[in-house]
């Protein structure tokens, strides 16, 4: 018989604000998440940095910090419910992003001595506490994931306090309780998900020379095995293997007779009608090569890696480059990705290509990958080519100067600005650079800060994390405009992996708007894996599809994988090619993932927010029509997925900022963009006709507090 765990969460008797918290009980179902928590905090430690956040969980704030909190008389406590997706964001409740630390507690009663499950959501970590015992501190990181604490719990109540750091931005907190036999159960799935997707995962590896991995001797091509073959036998049952080999001009070859990069494509079928498909670069080395004999340096430029200083990586910089030669060679030797490098090298010297951003080893081989898989596919030369922006007979706003007779009146603008951009520096803030502009003038273009790379300039590229996803989206609006991809296309018109019809056909819609029933960034090498459709279709259950929204990164890869394979290019080409170079964005750099990854600075992402405030066009070009600009805008989900009450558009949100105190918005109630992981900031403000953007590496301390100074500055000047 299964032990029932009912929950309870403690209540804040609201009209005595000065009192202690009393114990009000709520109850909730069991195997449930927890709906209300009472809090306290925020509290912070005087002269801890940022990348000193994990010391937080070490001090105690409260005078009997595992204790429940009717035993603690130090803190008032504020009973306060979670949001829809169960989590409880400390940020919109105690409007503090600095290095801080909160407190969370809520009760459990359980009708009999029983092990529990705790699944605990963090972003920077928690340190745990159930009847005033110390249970487990745990450093967080996983986007999404919830993490497994089993807990004794005794008959009766059972306090948990949770503590709860945050190091600048992302402070949440969810948590589902499970009473023990679910528990066990939940475990068990979990470490078979786990397993079966480190099968999806897993690749191949050639088996000619037990010293090579990604490389090979000329005379034939190397046999092929599974890298997990365990587990391929536990998921495919008896499975048999086809291959085939192509020179880097996607021309069959049987046998390796020129060195020179190959690839493979094979599928493998399983006893159980499971097919999977992989594709990879090999190199094949001159017979004549001798790896060993061989004694390479690298030239490695300094990395601020935890506190160490420039210093000692320059008086050290014969060993580090001693070390890092020796580990390329290898990698060489043993790696998986050296034959990406060496393929390239060959290509840039046979077709005498000359050095651009965005001739890399990672996108010159998507690009070969995209050309093949057309070749496998035989669909080259099935859909039309993606024109380049159509040119207009008029011009649109672009980012300019301001005449110099408004410069002056600028003047008091930038002198406020500037001022709290020092005062936030001086208080800890991480350094970024920042623009504003109106109608298309740059009213405000500054950089802030130091940090271990040197000065930060408005040049100096940073991670811009999920504003990426907006990016990808823009791309994919041209596509929709030239007729070549539709919004609400099932991906299975394109990928075949994906049905056309049924509880699984995902559209590009789906992709876009986080319904797709995927979860996290980067999985199964993302947009660089050539058959990533075939990993994917397997993950996504019948019941997921259109019926709730997670956020994630892999739809975005999945849909750049749709761009891919009717252009026969790398998604990183494309967006140079249609994106990137037409606007001049001379600082942005872009090659890992299209859910996150892009480096670059305020100024050009502040190109990108023009464009969109001009409604598809830049100057005298047009990247798409305002009716495709219409469509790809922020809209209520529900019109399309009855279950679904969240507003998103094609790669682009609502950014809009509520300020409860003062019960209005800030600066507007119609931004449009997209948030970042690094905080980095991406505004379109369409009744302002204005667009602010800034570039930079992390929050940290008190993001939120100097934000709100310097748009509340910007709101009294326009």
């Amino acid at each position: 018989m299964k032990k029932q765990i009912i929950l309870y969460c403690l209540s804040y008797i609201l009209f005595l604000p000065f009192l202690n918290a009393q114990t009000v009980v709520h109850q909730l179902s069991s195997n449930d998440f927890v709906k209300e928590f009472d809090i306290a905090g925020p509290f912070h430690q005087k002269g801890l940095a940022a990348d000193q956040w994990t010391d937080l969980l070490e001090i105690d704030f409260l005078e009997e910090e595992g204790s429940t909190i009717e035993n603690i008389s130090a803190y008032n406590w504020n009973a306060i419910k979670t949001n829809a997706n169960h989590l409880l964001d400390f940020n919109q409740i105690l409007n503090d992003t600095a290095v801080a630390v909160a407190y969370a507690s809520f009760n459990i009663e359980a009708k009999a001595a029983t092990n529990a499950l705790l699944l605990i959501y963090v972003q920077d970590g928690a340190k745990i506490y159930v009847n005033d015992q110390y249970i487990s501190t745990y450093f967080g990181g996983t986007w999404g994931r919830l993490e497994p604490f089993q807990v004794y719990l005794k008959k009766g109540i059972n306090s948990v306090v949770i503590k709860v750091p945050n190091k600048d931005w992302g402070w949440m907190l969810s948590v589902k309780v499970l009473e023990e036999e679910v528990g066990k159960a939940y475990l068990d799935k979990e470490k078979e998900k786990i397993e079966y997707l480190s099968f999806l995962n897993s690749g191949l590896k050639a088996t000619m020379d037990p010293d090579f991995n990604s490389v090979f001797k000329q005379g034939k091509f190397p046999e092929l095995v599974f890298e997990m073959p365990g587990l391929a036998r536990k998921y495919l049952g008896n499975y048999s293997m086809s291959v085939r080999w192509f020179d880097r001009e996607c021309k069959e070859v049987k046998y390796p007779k020129e060195a020179g990069a190959y690839a493979y494509y094979a599928e493998i079928k399983g006893s159980n009608g499971r097919l999977l498909k992989k594709s990879k670069t090999l190199y094949c080395l001159p017979n004549d090569w001798m790896g060993w004999n061989e004694r390479l340096r690298a030239d490695l430029e300094y990395i601020p890696f935890n506190g160490i200083p420039k210093s000692i990586w320059s008086e050290h910089k014969k060993a580090i480059g001693d070390f890092i030669g020796f580990d390329f060679l290898k990698s060489i030797l043993l790696g998986d990705d050296a034959a990406i490098l060496l393929s390239f090298l060959d290509e840039v010297h046979n077709k005498d290509l000359a050095p651009d951003p965005f001739l890399t080893p990672l996108i010159l081989d998507g690009n070969y990958h995209a050309k093949l898989k057309q070749k496998i596919l035989n669909i080259d030369g099935k859909y039309p080519s993606l024109k380049a922006a159509k040119t207009l007979k008029f011009s649109t706003p672009t980012l300019h100067d301001p005449p110099e007779r408004d410069r002056k009146k600028l003047k008091i603008l930038t002198s406020e600005l500037e001022a709290v951009g020092k005062e936030w520096m001086e208080n800890g803030g991480s350094p970024f650079d920042m623009l504003i502009a109106q109608k298309g003038e740059t009213v405000f273009h500054g950089s802030f800060g130091t940090d271990g790379y040197g000065s930060f300039t408005t040049e100096t590229t940073s991670e811009i994390a999920s504003i990426t996803k907006l990016f990808t989206g823009i791309l994919f609006a041209q596509y929709v405009e030239q007729g070549i991809i539709g919004i609400d296309d099932p991906v299975g018109k394109y990928l075949t992996e994906f049905p056309l019809t049924g509880p699984k056909a995902l559209t590009l819609r789906h992709c876009f708007t986080h319904t797709s029933g995927f979860y996290g960034h980067g999985l199964f090498d993302g947009v660089h894996n050539t058959w990533l459709e075939n990993s994917l279709a397997d993950v996504i259950k019948n019941d997921t599809v259109g019926t709730r929204h997670n956020y994630n990164g892999m739809g975005y890869d999945l849909a750049g994988k749709v761009m891919e394979v009717v252009s026969g290019k790398s998604v990183f080409t494309l967006l140079q090619e249609y994106l990137y170079e037409p606007l001049g964005m001379k600082n942005t750099i872009h090659e890992w993932d299209l859910g996150y990854s892009v480096h670059s600075t305020a100024h050009d992402l502040a190109k990108v927010a023009q464009l969109l405030l001009n409604k598809g066009s830049y100057g005298n070009q047009q990247f798409f029509s305002k009716e495709v600009y219409d469509q790809i805008i922020p809209v209520d989900l529900n019109s399309f997925y009855p279950d679904i009450h969240q507003k998103w558009g094609i790669g682009i949100t609502m950014m809009n900022w509520w300020l409860p105190d003062e019960n209005r918005f800030l600066l507007s109630p119609n931004i449009i963009g997209h948030g970042s992981a690094t905080s980095s900031v991406f505004w379109v403000i369409p009744d302002l006709d204005m667009v602010i953007t800034q570039s930079r590496r992390r929050g940290n301390r008190d993001f939120a507090k100097y934000f709100k100074k310097m748009i509340s500055i910007v709101e009294s000047h326009f």
